[in-house]
């Protein structure tokens, strides 16, 4: 049976190129949120614990606009191999994050946990750079992926695959993530 996280590789290239768009952003960066039951955003670093930089799909920046090439390729095959039929596009908005040693997304979450989020579909992360001891973990699916540089992984969005963090106490990691909505 699959666990329908899938894996793709991307160049490293592009995930070099994505690290210095986060480090010269400074008009879409911020300290990261997580929203709570009330649909509102807080900063809590018990639960995450990053810096985000959003970055849109409307972007006319040429790294950018290169990802959501490789990104579209991805999901198309990803639709494809699970006959995925009905219309999806990236969210409008979409972070490249970087958690400094010791932080990450720390709490158990699922990418579709309020009807704020309710068009979500599917979930999209690329690991930037290399994590030796660090990653993310999957509850249900009891999976464990490393982070290694260029790994892009879709997945459901919804309850079934809570997923969070795996920590680096020694590290920092630099991650892309979005979402694929229903159109």
């Amino acid at each position: 049976m699959t666990n329908f996280i899938d894996t793709y590789q991307i160049d490293k290239d592009i995930c070099f190129e994505l690290i210095k768009y986060h480090h010269k952003n400074s008009e879409y960066k911020h300290v990261g949120m997580t929203t709570d039951n009330n649909g509102l955003s807080t900063v809590d670093k018990d639960v995450k614990d990053s810096v985000d930089v959003e970055f849109y799909n409307s972007s006319n920046d040429e790294t950018i606009r290169y990802f959501f090439k490789i990104l579209t390729e991805a999901v198309l095959r990803y639709m494809e191999k699970y006959y995925i039929s009905a219309g999806l596009r990236t969210s409008i908005t979409n972070l490249i994050q970087y958690y400094p040693p010791g932080g990450g997304y720390k709490s158990w979450h699922c990418e579709r946990s309020s009807t704020r989020y309710a068009k979500r579909q599917l979930a999209y992360m690329v690991y930037l750079n290399d994590v030796p001891d660090g990653g993310t973990e999957w509850l249900h699916q009891n999976f464990k992926l490393e982070a290694k540089v260029g790994t892009l992984v879709i997945w459901p969005s919804d309850f079934t695959h809570t997923h969070r963090g795996i920590i680096s106490k020694d590290h920092g990691k630099y991650i892309v993530t979005g979402w694929f909505e229903i159109q």
